[in-house]
Formats: structure tokens, sequence, C-alpha cells
């Protein structure tokens, strides 16, 4: 019953702690602790499972949660760069309530997954991590080409913390796929370098920092989809052909559609 509570106030909490901050911007340090407090301690307990071995459990735990971890967290941390960022009190509610929805969604798929496990979908959070996931790249790289332009932050700092971060992110989508590290390290580096690479590149064009968000959102789209296919050994011309078609149509979309000066 607890932990079917936690499912709702969690994202609760998420709400009530980023109004107050909007209202009080100088809790900024405040709100941001509290929000990876809320969030980490959420998953942690519905993670949390008596095993038989209390060693194994303890263990075993650990793991699960950082695993499982990674997506909402990333998410939250993603959204409340891109709130400090927004002037728009509006898009901040829209935000805020969003926020609160995917991280509902997320803690209730885990809660199926952990508690029901005969009505759970083999490939549910899968697939929710990997929505999050892109979702985050495009917050996140938003946020970082704004910190480039408001506060003149060097490129290659705002590179290292990408590359951290898509580390982190494209291992997670890897392991939930099955995927172990010894099978998909090389795909992570080289992933993780393509995005680094292009995040520099685009840096030095004249577009707005929110298409060159969604140019790098629809690269870790199709790179991170063809990668993992590939190692499932589930990669077929067809799909090839419809991450590459879908991939370039908004490329050249966006870039067709963009202010260049």
């Amino acid at each position: 019953m607890l932990k079917r509570l936690t499912v709702f106030l969690a994202p609760a909490l998420l709400v009530v702690i980023w109004e107050i901050w909007l209202g009080q911007p100088l809790a900024i340090v405040e709100a941001f602790c509290l929000t990876i407090l809320v969030i980490a301690l959420a998953i942690w307990y519905l993670t949390l499972r008596p095993l038989a071995v209390s060693q194994l459990q303890s263990s075993f735990h650990r793991r699960e949660f950082w695993r499982f971890s990674l997506s909402p967290l990333f998410f939250v941390v993603a959204i409340f760069g891109f709130l400090v960022i927004l002037e728009s009190t509006w898009w901040q509610q829209v935000l805020v309530w969003l926020s609160a929805v995917v991280i509902l969604a997320t803690l209730q798929n885990l809660f199926d997954r952990f508690y029901r496990g005969a009505s759970y979908s083999a490939r549910s959070f899968e697939i929710i991590s990997n929505n999050i996931n892109t979702l985050s790249i495009f917050v996140l790289t938003t946020v970082l080409y704004s910190l480039i332009v408001f506060l003149n932050w060097a490129v290659y700092v705002v590179a290292i913390l990408l590359l951290a971060c898509c580390i982190l992110l494209f291992y997670q989508s890897m392991w939930i796929a099955g995927l172990k590290l010894g099978q998909s390290w090389l795909f992570i580096l080289i992933d993780s370098l393509v995005m680094i690479e292009l995040f520099w590149v685009l840096n030095f064009l004249p577009n707005t920092f929110y298409i060159k968000a969604l140019v790098l959102t629809v690269v870790y789209y199709s790179v991170i989809n063809l990668s993992r296919n590939w190692l499932l050994k589930i990669l077929q011309p067809e799909m090839i052909k419809r991450y590459l078609i879908v991939s370039l149509s908004i490329l050249v979309l966006v870039l067709a559609t963009a202010q260049w000066m």
C-alpha cells in the first residue's frame, strides 16, 4: 500500500517543490536538492524488494536502483535547467505538470514491473525510458547551448558534461534492452563521440540553440536505435531505411525552415 502511494506522492511533491521554487527563485539550490532527493528516494523504495540472502539483496538492489534511476533523474535535472532559462510563465507551468505526468508514468511502470509481474509487458520500461532519454537529450542540449550563449561557458567544458551524460544514457538504453557492457561498450563510446563532434560543429552555426538541440536529438534517436538493434541482431534493411528516412526528413525540414541569420 505504501509503495503504491509512493507512485503518486513523488510526482505531487515534485509539483509542490517546483511551484514554490518558481514563486521564490532564490531557493534554486534547495529546490534542486529536494528534486533529486524525492525522485531518488521514490525509485530506491520501489526497487527495494526482500530476497532470501540479505547480502545478495543489498548488492542487487544498488545495481537496479542506479540503472533504473538514470532516465528519470536525467529527465528532472534537464527540465529543472530548462525552467531556469524559460521566460514564459505559461510554458513553465506546462513543463512542471508534464514532468509530473512523466515521473508518474515511470514510477507506475516500475511498480508494475516489480509488484504486478503477471500483467507487466517485458519491453514496457525499455520503451518508456527510451522516450524519456530522447526528450532529455533535447532539453539537456538546449540548456547546455544556453550556457554557452548566456553565461559564456567554454565549449569544451560543456562538451565534457554532454559526453558524460551521453555515455550514461547510452549505457542505460543498452542495459535495459538486455545487453551487457562487454557487448555494448564500443558502441556506447562511438555513439557518444559522434554526439560530441556534432555538438561542437553545430555550436559554430548561427541557428538558435533549439534548432541545434533538435538536430542532436534526431541523431541520438537514430544512433541509439541502430546500435541497439544491431547488437540485438534484429536490425533489418527496412529498419535502417525507416530510421534514415525519418531522421533525414526531420533534419531537412528543420534546417530548411530555420533562420540562418
